[in-house]
């Protein structure tokens, strides 16, 4: 049931970063290619690179809607290895705009 609550935050995530005029096509494209959102944050959150979107949501002052914030609420945590959320956590802390 948490993989689906998570599912659910991300698109709303989603949707609130597309109101706040940054549409996240890639992971939109991805979520619509029937990827599960708890698959999609385990690559990206690896991938070495910061990716756009977490970019335009620090810029804009709402890390909240990254999927690494929302990765590490209490919540969904077991969703993820240690290893993911510390990179999780540390993507959040060292981020350059």
């Amino acid at each position: 049931m948490s993989r689906e609550r998570f599912a659910a935050a991300m698109r709303s995530a989603v949707t609130e970063s597309s109101e706040l005029g940054y549409a996240p096509t890639r992971i939109l494209q991805m979520l619509e290619s029937g990827t599960h959102a708890v698959d999609i944050a385990k690559k990206l959150v690896v991938s070495g690179d910061f990716q756009t979107g977490f970019r335009e949501m620090i810029a804009r002052g709402r890390p909240d809607l990254t999927f690494e914030s929302i990765m590490l609420e209490d919540e969904f945590a077991d969703l993820f290895t240690r290893q993911e959320l510390e990179v999780a956590r540390w993507r959040l802390s060292n981020v350059k705009n």
